[in-house]
């Protein structure tokens, strides 16, 4: 499959996510998934601005996935599915431990 068509696929499927497509004036942007083959990823995010000129912000938009096989497409599965798609480490639960932990300020002396 060609990215444009792709590209289409996944317009089509964000529209379903949204019932403000045209109102916020969505566009795709081209997501890079160097550690997978085999699929298309688009960002997708508001262009409108409100009525005090500020760009629309909107949260929890994970990228779009288009199989290039198949053309079916999902949203990113959270923060561990999009660090494997970088090819980066995926979420730590990282603590502090007892060597490192702050200590209560004294007051002077």
């Amino acid at each position: 499959m060609e990215e444009s068509e792709a590209r289409r696929r996944a317009e089509e499927f964000g529209r379903t996510l949204t019932d403000r497509w045209d109102e916020w004036a969505f566009e795709l942007g081209s997501w890079a998934t160097p550690a997978v083959t085999g699929i298309y990823g688009f960002t997708w995010y508001p262009t409108a601005r409100d009525e005090l000129g500020r760009q629309i912000r909107v949260g929890g938009n994970w990228p779009i996935l288009v199989d290039r096989q198949t053309g079916a497409c999902r949203v990113v599965q959270g923060l561990n599915e999009m660090a494997a798609l970088k090819g980066t480490p995926g979420v730590r639960d990282v603590r502090r431990s007892e060597g490192t932990a702050r200590q209560p300020r004294s007051n002077g002396g």
